[in-house]
């Protein structure tokens, strides 16, 4: 029995987040706190001849200048291949060339705009195709030195990453197939656009050689071990102090801002040094979402069973690859979407270009792949005559089944989302013309995407003398709700009423290890840790309850901060029974840690156990569009959108990942857009670089499926990420509904449409 679990709790951050009381990052401001400004490429490509900063460093108000040969370590995730400040050559238009701190950001703004760099421009390659070719400039000539893991690479070219996997027999399903259908598709490089931008303050001490950072980021630990291995040092020696956080989507896992702030602060005597992004500099010079293009071939019967699939996916990590290689390798596995395919073949690539860093964006690969897979769906659906829903519900993944490398699926609610989405929609009835101009239609997209695994949580519960409950743990709250969640769990594990519970700030040096506040798992993990250290306190005060009555604790309970006895009568409240034992110097304190890794049900193929999911999600979208065949423009009237939460521990929570997901795939699927001109940004402010608003929201219908799953705290699993992936392509889908035309590269814009509705005409004649 759960008081709060299920319940539509209000946010316990409302209040300061309304009122304005909330701090986030952009908000720290430190005694002597220096401001940085940071030097930038304007090539794609070059070599740096020469740094002049003899006119800086006489600026009113300078107080440290650095360049890349003062910090010539490297940093990275997956390979160490990214500079804190270019040291010997740039690699992308807005690459950090050097960096100042002065007494206030425009005296470090005015000293910036004095330093001369001389550049001797290199060849580029901006094109991830032209980056395979034998003839393409390297654009990291040395990166078979760089230090890694254990992925494969292929020296002395462009490929920074490559990954194959195989299973049954492809070309045989293919020649036993009834029809074959090849496509090729591509997903566009997209600005995650958090509210916040980018922006941290640090301080060194010259002393302890103590690095202590105040961040804005979905993953402290990650973050800290980046920049410690960067800086040389170990990661005791780097310490994170997160506040709130504006939104990240996956941006803000990677050292941006405060790779520049740790080293401007090594120069500044002790003095605290803020670096603080502009929106420009956040479009330019952050990450952006990996670009692919995804080349499929699927093989069906003429009933629609699908036999066999290849996919060839070539994703464009940038300049360096931040996040991208788990991007390109689990990525390209969700390429076949939730559906039974006994024979694959998959290839992915990487490859380096003179653009901007790529990596983590909300889905973590599956909102391109997705796009691909569900495209794809569609076009084989109405070529053979059959239902898109129904070739869908044929084809998806049910309670039991096997993934691809034979893990059983569990906790499986994946055709119960596209049932409702369908009848949510009205599927099968539709105005296909309210004006002369104007043509209407409905489309569908369903998805899959595993979690981090393994991945582990710890987490510390206090319970104070005066029944007060704090959930230690570096889980940051990034806008997503989850400090309610967490709150929800605990005051229910615990049995304690939730208005006293908190979730105190993350400090790495004070709270436990946690994986990243991404890949939708802190729900599941951290939830787990928090059941598990919540339910020791729980014992540990029913056995002082059962010593002050003289009662066997087994047949006590306590709940909503109350002792109970057997039959649920009220013995004593929680506040009154601590204050039998030394009221507020009393404190009881339990540790809660979950790790994924040996679960049972990670089991697979042997060698395939990597590819495993603890759990799985699914989401699935309906949409209907109106079409102005006068302008091409696209209106999305509608989307109901469904997702397997598991559980949903707080249904409004839930929704409002949905629907924010739901704007957000609205927005990538056709409205942002980069001009990029040999690597360069054009349209490098949110005035030219469009995303949806208010006004191009559609009507949302956010639905909540729960399969429970058996191993999660309260049966849930994850929501955050899959919502953005569905709906371009329902988007997508919705316009051949309408229109009768296909859209392969995306975003879906007026002029694409006006054009292939100009050849589809042309083609009817």
């Amino acid at each position: 029995m759960t008081t709060y679990v299920g319940s539509r709790v209000a946010r316990v951050d409302s209040v300061d987040k309304v009122t304005g009381h909330a701090v986030y990052g952009v908000d720290v401001a430190l005694p002597g706190m220096l401001h940085g400004a940071v030097v930038r490429s304007p090539h794609p490509h070059a070599r740096v001849v020469s740094i002049d900063i003899s006119a800086a460093e006489k600026a009113p108000g300078v107080k440290a200048i650095v360049t890349g040969k003062d910090f010539p370590q490297l940093f990275g995730s997956a390979i160490k291949d990214q500079p804190f400040l270019a040291i010997d050559r740039v690699r992308y238009v807005g690459d950090p060339v050097a960096a100042v701190a002065a007494t206030s950001e425009r005296e470090a703004q005015y000293a910036r705009d004095l330093i001369k760099v001389v550049y001797e421009e290199l060849p580029a390659v901006t094109d991830m195709r032209l980056a395979l070719a034998d003839d393409a400039p390297l654009v990291h000539p040395d990166m078979h030195t760089y230090q890694r893991g254990g992925h494969d690479i292929v020296p002395h070219t462009n490929v920074n990453t490559l990954y194959r996997y195989e299973r049954g027999d492809v070309e045989t399903a293919f020649a036993e197939a009834d029809f074959v259908f090849e496509g090729e598709y591509s997903a566009h490089a997209l600005s995650h656009v958090a509210l916040e931008v980018h922006v941290a303050v640090a301080e060194y001490d010259e002393y302890s050689g103590d690095y202590t950072l105040w961040v804005s980021t979905d993953r402290p630990f990650f973050l800290r071990d980046d920049l410690a291995g960067g800086l040389g040092v170990d990661g005791s020696k780097v310490r994170l102090k997160v506040a709130q956080v504006g939104g990240s989507f996956g941006a803000k896992g990677v050292p941006i801002a405060e790779a520049i702030a740790a080293v401007l602060a090594r120069k500044t005597n002790g003095r605290p040094v803020k670096v603080e992004l502009t929106r420009e500099e956040c479009l330019i010079a952050s990450q952006l979402r990996v670009p692919a293009i995804m080349k499929l071939k699927t093989g069906v019967t003429k009933d629609g069973l699908m036999i066999g699939r290849s996919a060839d996916v070539l994703w464009d990590s940038g300049a360096y690859t931040a996040y991208t290689v788990g991007v390109a390798i689990r990525g390209s596995q969700t390429i076949v979407g939730p559906y039974r395919i006994p024979n694959l073949k998959i290839l992915s690539r990487q490859v380096y270009t003179n653009k901007g860093i790529t990596g983590s964006y909300r889905g973590y690969g599956t909102t391109q792949v997705t796009w691909a897979c569900e495209s794809q769906m569609d076009e084989i659906a109405h070529e053979l005559g059959i239902d898109p829903v129904e070739l869908r519900l044929q084809n998806g993944y049910e309670e039991g089944d096997s993934y691809l490398n034979g893990q059983i699926m569990h906790g499986v609610g994946l055709k119960e989302t596209v049932e409702v989405a369908r009848d949510e929609i009205g599927w099968g009835s539709i105005d296909r013309q309210p004006a002369p101009h104007l043509r209407r239609g409905k489309g569908i997209a369903t998805m899959i995407k595993p979690t981090m695994t393994p991945s582990s949580s710890n987490v510390v519960i206090n319970l104070g003398g005066d029944a007060s409950v704090q959930v230690i743990c570096a889980a940051p709250e990034i806008g997503s709700g989850q400090d309610t969640v967490l709150a929800q769990m605990a005051a229910d594990a615990v049995g304690v009423p939730i208005e006293d519970v908190s979730v105190p700030a993350t400090d790495t040096a004070l709270t436990p290890y946690n994986g990243p506040v991404a890949s939708s798992r802190t729900t599941y993990h951290m939830g787990s840790a928090i059941v598990s250290a919540g339910a020791e306190i729980k014992e540990k005060v029913l056995a002082l309850a059962g010593d002050f009555f003289g009662v066997d604790s087994e047949y006590l309970e306590m709940r909503d901060g109350e002792i109970l006895d057997e039959d649920g009568e009220r013995l004593i409240g929680l506040k009154d029974l601590l204050a039998k034992f030394h009221g507020e110097g009393f404190s009881l304190t339990a540790g809660g840690r979950y790790s994924s890794a040996g679960s049972p049900l990670l089991k697979a193929d042997p060698g395939e156990e990597w590819i495993s999911s603890i759990f799985w999600m699914f989401c699935t979208q309906a949409a209907e569009i109106e079409v102005d065949t006068e302008t091409g423009a696209i209106r999305v009237v509608k989307v109901a959108a469904s997702a397997d939460v598991g559980k949903a521990i707080n249904p409004m929570t839930c929704e409002q990942q949905i629907e924010g997901g739901v704007v957000m795939g609205v927005s990538n699927g056709i409205l942002e857009d980069f001009k990029i001109d040999n690597g360069r940004i054009e349209n490098a402010s949110l005035a030219d670089y469009k995303v949806a608003t208010i006004q191009d929201s559609p009507e949302i219908v956010p639905i909540l499926v729960e399969s429970i799953h058996n191993e999660a705290p309260y049966g849930a699993k994850g929501i955050g990420e899959p919502a953005a992936a569905a709906t371009p392509p329902a988007i997508g889908n919705a316009l051949f509904d309408a229109v009768g035309i296909r859209i392969p590269d995306l975003p879906i814009t007026p002029e694409k449409v006006l054009d292939a509705l100009a050849a589809k005409e042309a083609e009817d004649l």
